[in-house]
C-alpha cells in the first residue's frame, strides 16, 4: 500500500510540474536591423537554411544601404538576442563587432543615436508583439564614403516549439517589421532553404514566386509583405493517436470505467457463489477504491494519448489531478449504482 502511494504521489507531481511550465518554449527573436535617417535601405535579402531535423536554423541577410555623405557612422542598430553562439556582422567583406549602447550615448540628444527613434515596436507573430528602446539593440560604428554599401549579418537561431494542443508546432520566427522605421524600402528576397530537412513546410508568406518548399523556396517583394516571417513545421500522427484523440480522455475514462466496473461486479458474483450470506467485503473494498481508480484513468489517458504520439506530443494539458476532488461526489454514487445493480441481478442476497 506504501508503495502504490508513492506511486499516486509522483504521478501527480508528474503532472502537476509539466503543467506549471509555459505552453510556449521560446527559441530565437530574430528581425530586420533598425535604420538611421541618415540611410537608405535600397535592398534586403534575407536566406533561412533549415537543419535537418528542425532545430537550428541558419540566417544570413544581406542589406544594401546608400549613404548620405561620408565619416564615421552607425548606420544599423540590431536586436540580438537568444541567438546560438556569435552574431557576425560584416560592412563591405570586414567583420564588424557588435556592441552594447553605452548609457551616456542614450542620455546625450548629441550622440549618433538621434539619428534613431527612441523606442521601437516589434512584431513577432499574429499574437505577440513587443516594444523596445535604444538600450535594448545592440550596434556597431563604421566608416563609410558616400553612396552604396553592404552590410551581411549571419547567426543561428534555435526553434520555436509550441506545445498548446496534442501535437507541438515547430516555427522559425524572423520580424520584418522594424522594416516599417526605414526611410525607404526597396526591394525584399527571401530564400528558403529546407532541402536537409525534407517533410513539409508551410509559411505566412504564401507560394513562392520561384521554387518550392521542401527544397529552394524564393519570395520577392518590393513592399513589405508582412510584419513577419514565420517557418512552421507539424509533425504526423498514426492512425492509432488520431483515433485516440477523437475518443478523448473522458470517452477512454468511461472505458476503463465501464472495465474496472464489470470486473468488480464479476468479483462480487463469484465471492457470492462461494458465501450466500454475510457482508460483501469485495463490495466495500472495490467501492471504495475503484472510483479512485476512475479518477486516475482520466489523468493516465492523457499519458497514453501522448505517448501514442511520441516526442512531438505537446503534453501541456492543465492541472487534471483536480479531478481527484471529484473523489468524494463519485464514490456514493459508485457505491449506490453497485449496490442496486447487485440486488437487482443477485435478487436472493439479502444482506451486502
Amino acid at each position: 500500500m506504501r508503495h502504490f502511494t508513492t506511486i499516486i504521489l509522483l504521478l501527480i507531481g508528474r503532472l502537476c510540474f509539466a503543467n506549471m511550465a509555459s505552453p510556449i518554449w521560446e527559441g530565437t527573436y530574430g528581425s530586420n536591423a533598425f535604420s538611421s535617417r541618415d540611410i537608405d535601405i535600397i535592398r534586403e535579402k534575407l536566406s533561412v537554411t533549415i537543419d535537418k531535423d528542425f532545430k537550428t536554423a541558419s540566417y544570413l541577410i544581406e542589406y544594401s544601404i546608400k549613404a548620405d555623405s561620408s565619416g564615421k557612422q552607425i548606420p544599423l542598430l540590431f536586436h540580438a538576442k537568444d541567438y546560438l553562439g556569435y552574431f557576425h556582422v560584416w560592412v563591405d567583406g570586414k567583420e564588424i563587432e557588435l556592441k552594447d549602447i553605452p548609457r551616456e550615448y542614450l542620455d546625450s540628444s548629441n550622440s549618433s543615436f538621434s539619428k534613431f527613434a527612441s523606442s521601437f515596436e516589434i512584431r513577432w507573430n499574429e499574437h505577440e508583439s513587443n516594444s523596445y528602446s535604444l538600450s535594448d539593440l545592440k550596434y556597431f560604428e563604421t566608416d563609410l564614403t558616400k553612396g552604396e554599401h553592404e552590410i551581411r549579418v549571419e547567426y543561428v537561431a534555435s526553434v520555436w516549439t509550441d506545445t498548446h494542443g496534442w501535437l507541438k508546432e515547430y516555427s522559425f520566427v524572423y520580424s520584418l517589421s522594424p522594416a516599417k522605421n526605414w526611410r525607404s524600402f526597396g526591394s525584399l528576397e527571401i530564400i528558403l532553404k529546407a532541402k536537409d530537412f525534407g517533410k513539409p513546410l508551410t509559411t505566412n508568406l504564401g507560394q513562392p514566386t520561384t521554387g518550392k518548399l521542401g527544397t529552394t523556396a524564393i519570395w520577392k517583394f518590393d513592399k513589405l509583405p508582412s510584419d513577419y516571417f514565420e517557418i512552421t513545421y507539424k509533425p504526423t500522427m498514426t492512425s492509432i493517436s488520431k483515433t485516440l484523440i477523437e475518443i478523448g480522455p473522458f470517452g477512454l475514462t468511461v472505458i476503463i470505467g465501464l472495465i474496472i466496473s464489470l470486473l468488480h461486479f464479476l468479483s462480487i458474483k463469484q465471492f457470492r457463489k462461494k458465501e450466500a450470506t454475510g457482508k460483501s467485503w469485495v463490495l466495500i473494498v472495490g467501492s471504495i477504491v475503484n472510483p479512485f481508480l476512475i479518477l486516475i484513468s482520466y489523468m493516465v489517458s492523457f499519458i497514453i494519448i501522448d505517448t501514442s504520439i511520441g516526442t512531438d506530443a505537446g503534453g501541456y494539458h492543465g492541472y487534471t489531478f483536480f479531478v481527484i476532488l471529484l473523489y468524494p461526489i463519485l464514490t456514493p454514487v459508485y457505491w449506490i449504482l453497485t449496490v442496486s445493480y447487485t440486488h437487482l441481478t443477485l435478487p436472493t442476497n439479502r444482506e451486502v
